[in-house]
């Protein structure tokens, strides 16, 4: 980093430094009096116990043109997913590999199968997806910054509603102490560049529709379903649920503005009090019908102890009930799928070329390994420089991908057949920016670097498209050199996005900040043909150009 950049961080933090304490108890009391909580970590004594939720006491900056085009391939995504999901033959061949060394993704796959097999009786799909992203910020001052895709959830995309209340927050701190003449309010103007335009910050806030949205996709469902009066739906929970006024929110925004009903259940209990009627395939839990089921558990292995869990997964997937995700839906988020995805001609089975080559443009580098795969030539790339990639198995939550100096002694442990319940993911190169992030109600400054979500709502079957939209955004930002990301997990706390017009409006072009991966040296050159070859340019010069990458041949 040169001179002129250092001074410029330097004075980032500066101003973040006048603030944070000034700051703190307004924003930890509006974060606990607008539901930003957790339950505590130990509740003897008072199960009522809670704790502020981790967030940043401030919005991340970031450039408007990426987000827009993010919030742009929601529907694109709802598209591929189901298209996917109803191709299963496909799925299966994909997933071949994997099957022989994940036992829970074997799992699935076969309570899938045995769905198939008996019928498909409810054919109406709800989705609430979310699409993970990272700024890449390629280095030079041509290009501009563009999002590539970290992964895609389609079971239990959680933070909705935290995520639209942290937008509150920001928007409450800033209109509240940004217009003053103190030295906080200058503080914060020079923070955002806001100049002279003081009355303009909430231009830079995008709305986050995620409480109204994903409750809206659930009552569409639920409508779709056409169930007996007193219908419910269901929330699969996890037993030990400390996220739980993330769930809640989604709950009572369902009654409060659609009045349907929400029972909460985990995995157990449903075992123990629901029914599926053999004929009809009605699923009721105590003599009362469920019209939607929407798993926020179900996802890890750990919520299957015994076959009884198992036992209660099958019954919900072969009932008439609506389930967010289906099983099929769950499998097209596995890391292999996202892989696959990425092979010439993949996504093209599903989508139009114009389409594709959309969705194309937010494809990181991505590799398979083991049976089937030409593994050899990329496995010698990361044994020279592991630091660029990363390697992840077929699961969610946080805390399971290998990063680093790990990557490579991890695929030094793992025979060929091992190897295929892996991926390998380009490493991903966002540039980090001063930020505070606030947990157990201490700030924190600190170089920091986000992912954001966007989630998309669907409902439709075969033939029919209830709905199809943008349903909000999430970002979680960390500390520089923190490799997971998840909130729940305890890696990253929860933000919002303050929209500027360019990249300038965050680094000044006079000079280059350092990218976050800059440690690793530059991004990772891609054998092959890339993601990007597929854009209208046709270029494959003109691509790796876009992504800061040195051309392919």
């Amino acid at each position: 980093m040169n001179a002129a950049a250092k001074k410029a961080r330097v004075g980032e933090s500066s101003n973040l430094d006048k603030v944070k304490d000034v700051l703190m108890r307004p924003m930890q009391d509006y974060a606990e009096t607008h539901g930003l909580v957790y339950a505590d970590k130990d509740l003897t004594g008072d199960p009522s116990r809670a704790t502020q939720c981790p967030v940043a006491m401030l919005p991340f900056k970031l450039p408007a043109q990426p987000f827009h085009h993010a919030v742009g391939l929601s529907p694109l995504w709802n598209k591929l997913v189901d298209k996917v999901a109803r191709d299963t033959p496909w799925l299966y061949s994909t997933l071949d590999a994997v099957l022989a060394v994940d036992p829970f993704t074997r799992k699935l796959v076969e309570v899938c199968k045995e769905v198939e097999k008996e019928g498909l009786r409810q054919k109406t799909y709800l989705g609430i997806h979310r699409s993970d992203y990272m700024l890449h910020e390629p280095e030079g001052e041509s290009v501009s910054p563009v999002f590539l895709q970290v992964e895609l959830n389609t079971i239990a995309s959680s933070m909705g509603s935290h995520a639209s209340n942290a937008a509150g927050l920001h928007a409450f701190i800033l209109g509240r102490y940004v217009a003053g003449v103190d030295d906080t309010a200058k503080a914060l103007q020079d923070h955002f560049g806001l100049g002279a335009k003081l009355d303009a910050f909430s231009e830079h806030l995008p709305a986050n529709p995620s409480l109204i949205h994903i409750p809206a996709a659930l009552a569409k469902a639920h409508a779709v379903y056409g169930g007996k009066p007193g219908a419910v739906v269901l929330f699969v929970v996890q037993g030990t649920e400390r996220n739980f006024a993330d769930q809640r929110f989604l709950e009572f925004s369902l009654w409060e503005r659609h009045k349907v009903p929400v029972v909460r259940k985990t995995l157990a209990q449903i075992a123990a009090e629901g029914s599926m009627d053999s004929a009809t395939g009605r699923f009721c839990l105590g003599g009362v019908e469920v019209s939607v089921v929407y798993y926020r558990a179900g996802y890890e292995p750990e919520d299957y102890p015994s076959d009884s869990e198992w036992g209660a997964r099958l019954m919900m997937e072969k009932s008439l009930a609506i389930k967010c995700p289906s099983i099929a839906y769950h499998i097209v988020g596995a890391k292999k799928v996202q892989q696959a995805l990425e092979r010439p001609g993949a996504v093209e089975r599903y989508l139009t070329a114009a389409e594709s080559q959309e969705l194309r443009t937010c494809f990181a580098g991505l590799w398979g390994l083991g049976p089937g795969e030409d593994d050899a030539a990329i496995i010698k790339k990361v044994m020279e420089d592991p630091r660029l990639y990363v390697m992840k198995p077929q699961r969610e939550g946080g805390g399971h991908n290998f990063y680093g100096q790990d990557v490579a002694v991890k695929l030094k442990e793992l025979s060929v057949e091992e190897r295929g319940a892996f991926i390998l993911m380009q490493r991903i190169c966002p540039r980090p920016q001063a930020a505070i992030l606030t947990r157990n109600g201490v700030p924190t400054i600190g170089e920091c670097v986000s992912e954001f979500g966007f989630y998309s709502v669907f409902v439709g079957d075969e033939k029919t498209v209830h709905m199809s939209e943008h349903a909000g955004h999430l970002v979680r930002s960390k500390l520089e050199g923190v490799d997971e990301g998840g909130v729940a997990a305890g890696y990253a706390v929860i933000s919002s996005p303050f929209l500027v017009k360019e990249a300038i409006g965050l680094y000044s072009r006079r000079h280059t900040a350092r990218r976050s991966c800059d440690r690793a040296g530059s991004a990772v050159p891609r054998q092959g043909r890339t993601p990007f070859d597929y854009q209208a340019t046709g270029s494959p010069e003109g691509m790796a150009a876009l992504r800061g990458m040195p051309p392919v041949h």
